[in-house]
This record gives structure tokens, C-alpha cells and sequence, in this order.
């Protein structure tokens, strides 16, 4: 009778309240000047994964590439997502029932002063089983949770990937910036000595004042003093574009020692819906799923609070020799089943 009723109960509905994704209702378009100039259009995940090429920059694209292979906070988000994932397998384990065997030989020898005396062997061999019902659906809850927290840590490892890609590509971008504006420095350093000894000539030769020369040379010392700062910012952001690597600073010097153009932005830019962007962020995507796991975890808690049911059973062979286990009656066996439920625990599981 308790078998049936566990079997009949498992399959009702599970305590605790269903997740229903919010709808946050946003525009149906883009507002703005800017959006003009956008196509809409749709888009592919393995697009947007390499939103990068769009720049059609070859030496940023290996950078993103080496960063998403290298970098210790993805290595981090990734173990994280095989234990969310291991998490997952454990908590679907839970719905299943369990089998073990064993097999066991003993031979024991009584002492002759208690009155028994000679030796005595036992042999068996058998499978025991559990299971305990999902009567109120804890650990489907339990499971639903997880389900959401592995595809949390999904969303989080897209996450990171799209921090730390857009990381590389803004310190490129301010590399570039760097190199173009000390080679400009440089150029405009030279055409004003240029300029200061053209005007120390027409002074000696009386065509101009000596005013003149002093604010040539002001100029070209104005310019000189430039160099440094740019030189530093340059150097700062190829520092940091190693560490975003997972290199030492100074390992990336001679890949971009050379200067290169500032990668440009397409003229016509694809973008998708403003509801399409929202799905497509992933720490919204995260912050969704992990909602949706802690709704999950209420129904699991509150299943404690309802009486559990286990039936558990064995079925072996036992005899004093081995050649007696395939008799009749060597066959050994028990079923067992139980409830059991809070009584008084001080509002812990309410809490």
C-alpha cells in the first residue's frame, strides 16, 4: 500500500510557486539620431560571438583570439560552468532509484570453551535497492534549480568572453590612438625645428625679430613635451593588453611596435530589436536564470515540510557452502518502506 501511494503521489504537481519570466515590455525600436544610421536586420549567434571582424582588423583579431584562449578569468568561468554542470547530473541522479550489490565469504572458528567449538563458513551474495518517491516534488525542484544555475553559468562564460573581448578592443583601439597621435607629435617636432631655424636665419639676417625666434622655439618645446605623456599612455595600454592576454607586460611590444590605423566602425552598423538586445545580453540573461533558480529553490524547501517516503528492499543468496547458493533455499530477501516528517524544528525550514 505505502508502494502504491509513493508511486501515485510522485506524479502530482510539485509545491512551491512556477517561474514565469518577467517581460520588461521594452520599444519596439531604437530612439535616437544614431538609430538611423543602423540597419536592422537579423543576426546570427556566431555573429555576434565575433562582433570584432566587423572592424576588419586583422592583428585585433588574433589579440581577441589569444585572449579568449589564455585568459585566467575565463579559465575560472569555465570551471565554474563543469561544476554547475556536475551539480546538474547529481540532482537528476537524485529522481532515480539505487543499486548496489555485494558478495561476502566468511569462515570463523568458535572457541571450544564457550561450548561451540569447530570452524563455520558463510557465504552470500545479493542486490540492495532504495529509491525514495518525489512525492511533493523537492527534488524536481531541486533539479529545475540547477538546470537554471547551469545555464547561469552559460550566460556568465558569454559574459566574460564579451567583457574581455571588448577589454582587448577598446586598449587596441587606445594603442592605435597612442601611436597615431606620437607619430603626429613627432612629425609636427620636426617640421618646428624646421620652422626655429628658418627664423634664427631670417633673424640673423635681420628679416625678422628675436621675438619670433623665441616663439618658434616655444612652440617646438611645447610639442617636444608632448612626446613623453604619449609615449607612456602607449606603452600603459600595450601593458594592459598583455595581462588581458595572460602574457608578461612587454611580451607584446614587438607585435605592435609598428603603428597601424585606428580601426574604424562600418558606416551602416547591424543591430537588432530593442527586445532582441535585452535576450542577447548575457548578464541579463544570467540575472534571469538565476531568479529563475531561486524560484525553484522555494518549492524545494518547501517540500521539507511535508513527510518524506523511502522503500528500500534486498535480494540475495546466503548459504554455508558455495555450492549451495543456487538452492532453492539459499534465497534471501526483505522489502522496507517508511515516512517520515518534520514535527518541531523551530521555523527552521520556514525561514
Amino acid at each position: 500500500m505505502l508502494l502504491m501511494a509513493a508511486l501515485l503521489l510522485s506524479g502530482c504537481a510539485a509545491v512551491g510557486p512556477n517561474y514565469v519570466a518577467p517581460d520588461p515590455a521594452p520599444p519596439a525600436t531604437w530612439q535616437g539620431a544614431a538609430a538611423a544610421q543602423a540597419t536592422i536586420s537579423p543576426t546570427t549567434p556566431e555573429d555576434l560571438a565575433t562582433w570584432w571582424k566587423q572592424l576588419d582588423d586583422p592583428t585585433l583579431t588574433t589579440l581577441i583570439e589569444q585572449a579568449l584562449r589564455n585568459s585566467p578569468d575565463l579559465h575560472a568561468a569555465q570551471a565554474k560552468l563543469r561544476q554547475a554542470r556536475a551539480q546538474r547530473a547529481l540532482a537528476g541522479a537524485e529522481l532515480f532509484p539505487t543499486l548496489s550489490g555485494s558478495a561476502a565469504g566468511q569462515r570463523a572458528k568458535a572457541s571450544g570453551q564457550s561450548g561451540g567449538g569447530g570452524v563455520a563458513n558463510l557465504f552470500n551474495a545479493g542486490f540492495d535497492a532504495s529509491w525514495e518517491p518525489d512525492v511533493f516534488g523537492g527534488l524536481r525542484r531541486g533539479e529545475e534549480a540547477a538546470q537554471a544555475d547551469l545555464e547561469a553559468s552559460e550566460a556568465n562564460l558569454h559574459d566574460v568572453q564579451v567583457s574581455l573581448s571588448a577589454e582587448v578592443a577598446l586598449n587596441y583601439v587606445e594603442l592605435r590612438n597612442y601611436q597615431t597621435r606620437l607619430e603626429i607629435a613627432k612629425a609636427n617636432a620636426d617640421s618646428q625645428l624646421e620652422t626655429l631655424k628658418l627664423t634664427q636665419w631670417r633673424a640673423e639676417a635681420g628679416l625678422t625679430t628675436a621675438l619670433d625666434v623665441e616663439q618658434a622655439r616655444s612652440n617646438l618645446e611645447q610639442t617636444r613635451a608632448q612626446i613623453p605623456s604619449l609615449d607612456t599612455g602607449r606603452a600603459e595600454a600595450e601593458h594592459r593588453l598583455a595581462i588581458l592576454l595572460g602574457q608578461q607586460p612587454g611580451t607584446l611590444h614587438s607585435t605592435l611596435a609598428n603603428s597601424a590605423k585606428i580601426p574604424e566602425i562600418p558606416e551602416r552598423v547591424i543591430v537588432t530589436i530593442p527586445a532582441d538586445t535585452l535576450r542577447q545580453r548575457p548578464d541579463v540573461r544570467a540575472a534571469e536564470r538565476t531568479l529563475a533558480a531561486e524560484t525553484a529553490r522555494i518549492g524545494e524547501v518547501e517540500a521539507k515540510r511535508y513527510p518524506s517516503f523511502n522503500l528500500s528492499g534486498s535480494i540475495g543468496l546466503a548459504a554455508l557452502t558455495l555450492g549451495n547458493l543456487n538452492s532453492v533455499d539459499a534465497t534471501t530477501g526483505s522489502l522496507l518502506g517508511s515516512i517520515a516528517g518534520p514535527i518541531f524544528d523551530a521555523g527552521r525550514i520556514r525561514q
